[in-house]
C-alpha cells in the first residue's frame, strides 16, 4: 500500500464518551443544520445537540429504557440524530427502521428486533400505534417538537431529562465497547432484509478510521438516509467526530434546493445523485448551446491528461457555479460510479472519491484518500480492517465486522467463517493496495459453455448512453435449462431526454447505441434483447436496484 499522511482524529470506544468528547472539544461550533419549508436555516451547536441527547438519555433511563432496544422510524431529521445518540449513550440499542418499507414491514421490523419503545416521526406515529395497542412495545415517542395525542414529544422528553440532571445529576450508566449499539436492517438487492448487530466500538471506530483517509472541509451536506449505515456512520458520525458542520436533508423533493442553499464544500452521496447532477450539467449546456464546446474541452483535457487541473474556462466556471456552487469534494458509495463521470467532475475542480462498504461492516471497508486515489478503484482498505480474496469473493475481518444477525444464528453461520465476513461481492486487490469491485456473486450470469459475466460491467457501458437513466442486464431464459440464457437489458429512459419521443423512436435510438457497444465485445458478452421500462426500478436505501423485483 502506498504510504501517505493520515488525518488526525479522535477515536471513541462507546457513545457515552463520544457525546462527552464532542461537547468538550467542539461545544460552541455549529454541528447540524437543516432548512425548513420556507428555506430558512435551523442550526444547532455541538453543545446544544449533546445537551439535548443527555437530557433525552436521562428521560429514557428514568422510564427503565436504559440498555433496551428502541426503534427509530422516520425520515432524516435533527431529532433522529439526537434520539440515536441518546439511545446508544445509555447502553441501549438503536433499531434503525427503513422508513421506505410498507406499514406492515415497518411493524414487523420493530417487533422482530424486540423493541420496547419507538421514536416515530409524525407521519409514522399512526403506523406504529398498533404496536402500542397490542402491547408489543411499551412506549411510543414522537420525534416532533409538539406533543401528540398519546405519545411523548421529543422536546418535552429532552426538557424533562435536562431538569432531572440539574436536580439529581447524571445517572451513571456503564457502556461497554462490545455492547450492541445498533440493529440495522440490510437493504439487500437480491434477498430479504436481515437484522445486523453492530457494536459500539465497531460503529465509532469505523467512522474515525474513514476520517483518517478522507478530508472533508468545513461544511458537509448529505441526504443519505440515516436508517442505513452509510448515511449514519459514514455521513453523520464521520462529520461529527471531526467537528465539522453537517447540513442534512430529509426530503428528496428538496434535496437539490437544500444543496444550493447550504453551499457546502463537501458532500456524501450515492452515484445516482452524482449522475443526476452530471446529467443536469449537460442538459444546461445543451439548452444554452454549449454542449459541443464542453465536449471538445473535455476531450482536449483528456488528451493532455490534465483532468486533475481545475479549468479556468468561462464555460466550465459558469456550469460549475450553476450546478455545484462551492462544492469541490464528493464522496460516493453504495454502488459503482463511472470513471468518465468522475473525470468530468474533476475537470471542473470537483474531486470524486469512491468508497466501498456493506452494512455488516459498519459499513466502510475501503475508501480513496484525497492524497492518494484511483478513479477506477474503491480505494484503500481502512485501518483496523483486513481483506482477502477467496475465489474472487471479497472477505472482510476486523473491528467493524458485525456481531451477527439478531436471532438468526443460521444466517450468521453462513455469513461468517473464522471471523471473516463473506461479502458476496467480487473483486481484487492490486499491487498498490487499491481494492477493485468487479460485480456481485449472486448476479453472475453463467452460460452453458461455462463462461461467466458480471452484468455490472455491461450496465456501466449502457448507462453511459445519454438517453439511459437506469439499466439492469440479466440472463433471459432461452431454453429448457437454467443456464441456457440470452443477455438482455431492461432500460428505463431518462424522461428529460425522451420527452416527445415515441416508444419506437426510443427503442430504435437505444438499439443503435447498443449495437455500437456490442461491436467492441466478444459474442457471448453482447446484448441480444432490449426492453424499455415505463416506470423506474424499485431501489434500496442506498439507491441500488432491487434485482429480484425486475
Amino acid at each position: 500500500m502506498k504510504k501517505f499522511l493520515w488525518n488526525e482524529v479522535d477515536t471513541y470506544d462507546n457513545f457515552a464518551d463520544f457525546c462527552t468528547g464532542m461537547n468538550q472539544k467542539f461545544g460552541p461550533k455549529p454541528a447540524v443544520s437543516y432548512f425548513d419549508r420556507r428555506g430558512d436555516e435551523i442550526c444547532y451547536t455541538y453543545q446544544e445537540m449533546t445537551d439535548q441527547a443527555a437530557g433525552l438519555r436521562e428521560a429514557l433511563i428514568h422510564r427503565g429504557l436504559g440498555g433496551r432496544h428502541i426503534a427509530i422510524v422516520g425520515e432524516n431529521s435533527y431529532e433522529w440524530i439526537v434520539a440515536y445518540l441518546a439511545i446508544t449513550s445509555c447502553g441501549g440499542t438503536a433499531v434503525c427502521i427503513d422508513a421506505e418499507q410498507s406499514d406492515e414491514a415497518i411493524r414487523e421490523m420493530v417487533a422482530n428486533a424486540d423493541s420496547q419503545a419507538v421514536f416515530a416521526a409524525r407521519t409514522y406515529v399512526s403506523i406504529c400505534r398498533p404496536l402500542l395497542d397490542d402491547k408489543k412495545i411499551s412506549f411510543l415517542f414522537s420525534l416532533e417538537k409538539e406533543k401528540g395525542e398519546d405519545e411523548f414529544s421529543f422536546q418535552s422528553l429532552c426538557q424533562e431529562g435536562e431538569e432531572r440532571i440539574k436536580t439529581k445529576g447524571i445517572t451513571p450508566c456503564k457502556v461497554g465497547p462490545d455492547q450492541t449499539a445498533v440493529i440495522v436492517y440490510t437493504s439487500g438487492t437480491t434477498s430479504i432484509s436481515k437484522p445486523v448487530m453492530l457494536s459500539q466500538k465497531a460503529v465509532l471506530h469505523n467512522a474515525s478510521n474513514a476520517v483518517r483517509f478522507v478530508s472533508t472541509e468545513e461544511k458537509v451536506y448529505t441526504s443519505l438516509p440515516f436508517y442505513h449505515t452509510y448515511g449514519m456512520t459514514s455521513a453523520v458520525l464521520t462529520t461529527l467526530v471531526h467537528g465539522t458542520h453537517l447540513y442534512i436533508n430529509g426530503n428528496l423533493k428538496t434535496a437539490m434546493r437544500d444543496l444550493h442553499l447550504a453551499q457546502p464544500d463537501s458532500m456524501l452521496t450515492v452515484p445516482l445523485m452524482v449522475e443526476a447532477i452530471h446529467n443536469q450539467i449537460w442538459l444546461n449546456a445543451e439548452k444554452e448551446g454549449k454542449a459541443e464546446d464542453l465536449r471538445r474541452l473535455f476531450k482536449w483535457r483528456s488528451s493532455l491528461k490534465r483532468l486533475r487541473i481545475p479549468g479556468k474556462s468561462k464555460i466550465l466556471e459558469e456550469l460549475r457555479r450553476k450546478a455545484l456552487g462551492n462544492l469541490h469534494i464528493i464522496i460516493s458509495g453504495g454502488a459503482h460510479l463511472s470513471k468518465a463521470i468522475a473525470e468530468e467532475f474533476q475537470a471542473m475542480g470537483v474531486l470524486v472519491l469512491e468508497g466501498y462498504g456493506i452494512t455488516e461492516c459498519a459499513p466502510m471497508v475501503a475508501v480513496n484518500s484525497n492524497r492518494s486515489y484511483n478513479l477506477e478503484s474503491v480505494g484503500y482498505v481502512l485501518p483496523g480492517t483486513e481483506v482477502k480474496i477467496v475465489e474472487e469473493e471479497i472477505w472482510v475481518r476486523g473491528e467493524s465486522v458485525m456481531k451477527g444477525y439478531y436471532k438468526r444464528e443460521d444466517l450468521t453461520a453462513e455469513a461468517l467463517e473464522d471471523g471473516w465476513f463473506k461479502t458476496g461481492d467480487l473483486g481484487y486487490l492490486d499491487k498498490n493496495g487499491f481494492l477493485f469491485i468487479t460485480g456481485r456473486k449472486k448476479n453472475l450470469i453463467v452460460f452453458k459453455n461455462g463462461k461467466k459475466i458480471s452484468p455490472e460491467k455491461l450496465e456501466e457501458l449502457i448507462r453511459a448512453i445519454p438517453l439511459v437513466k437506469d439499466v439492469v442486464v440479466y440472463g433471459a431464459a432461452n431454453g429448457t435449462s437454467a443456464d441456457d440464457v440470452t443477455l438482455a437489458a431492461s432500460i428505463y429512459p431518462d424522461p428529460a431526454r425522451s420527452e416527445g419521443m415515441s416508444s419506437y423512436e426510443i427503442l430504435e435510438h437505444l438499439q443503435g447505441e447498443i449495437n455500437q457497444i456490442n461491436a467492441a465485445l466478444p459474442l457471448y458478452q453482447q446484448i441480444q434483447l432490449v426492453n424499455i421500462r415505463e416506470q423506474e426500478f424499485s431501489k434500496t436505501a442506498s439507491q441500488k436496484i432491487k434485482r429480484h423485483m425486475v
